[in-house]
């Protein structure tokens, strides 16, 4: 009963920090392979070169998409090789490993989407138990390679090679005979083949969150280009008189030709009336930033971030510098900077999320020389998603922030 309350409180630890704001960090393994008791052995003893028969079991807790924790236990059980004398001795391992997942050091997703390798190693305690001998416990160190494939979200499928090395083991793996020698004096490889489950609300585990980080980020990358040629393409002016082409609706107009907002010869120097109104518009200068164009243009722009991240992309400065042009060429305008968060992590840890963004965006714009004072941020957290879904797509759309003018 003890040890039962003991595995429950652990596995709601692990459970409990398992859902973490932008990738799941909990998974539970089982395995099936093969042992090789290497020595100590007594003479004219000797192992099967292949054992059958390892089963292993084990929980890691991702502290990050490099470094985790594991805590793994195992069985084994020993027979003799044929044309040597008969034996059977069964062997139970626990160990507490840290583990590095090289395949997000390394990068290998910059070339392979399903492959990833991890490394674990640290120290444990085991007991050799056989019929001729008391059970011998042991400390052990083991170290080991996994190779992995992701089969999907949840499942992945890998392979194992592990050494264990044990100091001070008591009796020979036959347990026939007291081990005379000391310190590291024994010898187990196990070759394993196993599958994992990673647990959590969130879309992805730590091993592949590098790789769902590259993918919105390449995703903002596209819509940001997209974007970007829109804009340009809008903004050109092939006739000179500050009114861009897709609202001038007199292309064409010799240089120097007062216009009104739409690119319309004025004939009255003082004033153009339009329609049935008696609204006098006075005609924009330079580029025409402050026409309702360019409040709508700015308006449509949108800051993208990198999940959990509120620092800005360089790529996205331009954007932002554009923005700073327009506030600058209009003194009069105040500007509302809105900071947006997917649906991932809790509402108070987006909602400060969302407001950091923010935070960043106006001390750009300040920093391009916007006076602080004509901006405002507001946090609206994952409130407020631009996509109503939970795909990776989705979620790249949501993190966002957004611009609004007024006067």
């Amino acid at each position: 009963m003890k040890y039962g309350t003991t595995l429950g409180v652990l596995l709601s630890f692990c459970f409990a920090f398992g859902q973490d704001t932008t990738y799941n960090r909990f998974s539970v393994d089982a395995q099936f392979g093969l042992n090789n008791p290497v020595e100590p052995m007594a003479a004219e003893y000797d192992a099967a070169t292949l054992n059958l028969f390892h089963v292993g079991l084990g929980f890691r807790y991702a502290f990050n998409t490099k470094f985790g924790l594991r805590l793994g236990g195992g069985y084994d059980q020993f027979q003799e090789r044929a044309g040597t004398p008969e034996f059977s001795t069964d062997y139970y391992r626990v160990s507490l490993e840290g583990v590095a997942n090289l395949g997000n050091i390394m990068d290998f997703q910059s070339w392979t989407r399903r492959i990833g390798l991890l490394l674990h190693a640290g120290p444990g305690y085991s007991i050799l138990n056989g019929d001729e001998m008391d059970a011998n416990h042991i400390l052990h160190g083991s170290i080991g390679l996994t190779p992995q494939v992701r089969l999907s979200e949840r499942w992945n499928l890998y392979l194992d090679a592990t050494t264990i090395v044990h100091i001070y083991q008591e009796y020979t793996y036959d347990q026939t005979e007291r081990n005379l020698n000391r310190g590291v004096d024994g010898y187990l490889v196990n070759l394993s083949l196993g599958l994992q489950y990673n647990f959590g609300r969130n879309e992805r585990h730590a091993d592949w969150a590098v790789l769902a980080d590259k993918d919105d980020h390449e995703d903002d990358i596209r819509m940001l280009q997209d974007r970007v040629s829109r804009l340009e393409n809008d903004l050109k002016d092939d006739d000179g008189d500050g009114v861009a082409n897709y609202l001038d609706q007199e292309p064409g107009t010799p240089p120097g030709t007062k216009v009104d907002t739409k690119g319309r010869t004025i004939e009255d120097d003082d004033e153009q009336i339009l329609g049935t109104g008696s609204t006098t518009v006075t005609p924009l200068s330079g580029t025409g930033t402050g026409s309702a164009a360019m409040i709508a243009m700015v308006e449509q722009s949108e800051v993208k971030f990198e999940t959990d991240k509120s620092d800005l992309s360089p790529s996205f400065k331009q954007m932002i510098n554009s923005v700073a042009t327009v506030m600058k060429d209009n003194p009069s305008y105040k500007l509302n900077i809105t900071g947006h968060a997917d649906d991932r992590a809790s509402d108070e840890y987006n909602m400060d999320l969302s407001q950091r963004r923010a935070d960043a965006v106006r001390a750009y714009l300040i920093s391009q020389g916007v006076s602080g004072d004509r901006i405002t941020t507001t946090a609206k957290g994952e409130s407020q998603p631009k996509v109503n879904a939970t795909t990776v797509e989705a979620r790249a759309e949501n993190r966002r922030v957004q611009f609004d003018i007024f006067y």
